[in-house]
């Protein structure tokens, strides 16, 4: 097993031609660029590394009609006071905190696990709609919410005129 000799001035190995590259030096140019971006940026930068991973985002739905557009995100086992949606004219943003504890006695021993963290999910709505008119509803486990779109998004059926003879 050979070492690699640590290099105070870096290759740059992102322009050179990637056959040319052995594999211990791509894998080392993918952890300087993990360190690089988590040193940049912080913990929102590590988190932002991690989240394929271990995040936890929602999964949602989004269907639209001619008057409203609906938003189905799937929440099971999160109760409906620990959710927050923020709605602006062309987003929905919906948060809230898992909490889960699991306890269970026994005779000659005591088990207790707890799982909690927050999340977000942000949407990007297909038109705009009226922030003042939106519904929400949480039924088993799915969070359901309605947007009225505003009067000037909702789609209109445009008549073509058609004329003999011209080109």
């Amino acid at each position: 097993m050979s070492l690699i000799p640590w290099r105070t001035k870096r290759v740059d190995t992102e322009n050179r031609d990637p056959a040319a590259q052995s594999a211990i030096e791509r894998f080392r140019h993918e952890l300087d660029r993990l360190f690089d971006s988590f040193l940049q940026e912080g913990r929102s930068g590590f988190d932002r590394l991690l989240s394929p991973i271990t995040g936890w985002g929602p999964a949602v739905d989004v269907s639209e009609t001619e008057q409203d557009i609906t938003v189905r995100a799937e929440l099971p086992g999160i109760d409906p006071k620990d959710l927050e949606i923020q709605v602006t004219a062309d987003s929905l943003r919906i948060s809230g905190e898992k909490k889960d504890e699991f306890e269970e006695k026994r005779k000659g021993y005591y088990q207790v696990e707890r799982k909690f963290g927050s999340f977000h999910r942000m949407v990007k709505l297909p038109t705009e709609i009226d922030p003042d008119k939106v519904d929400a509803e949480y039924r088993n486990g799915i969070l359901t919410i309605r947007l009225c779109k505003t009067e000037g998004a909702s789609a209109r059926r445009i008549s073509i005129k058609h004329t003999e003879g011209q080109t």
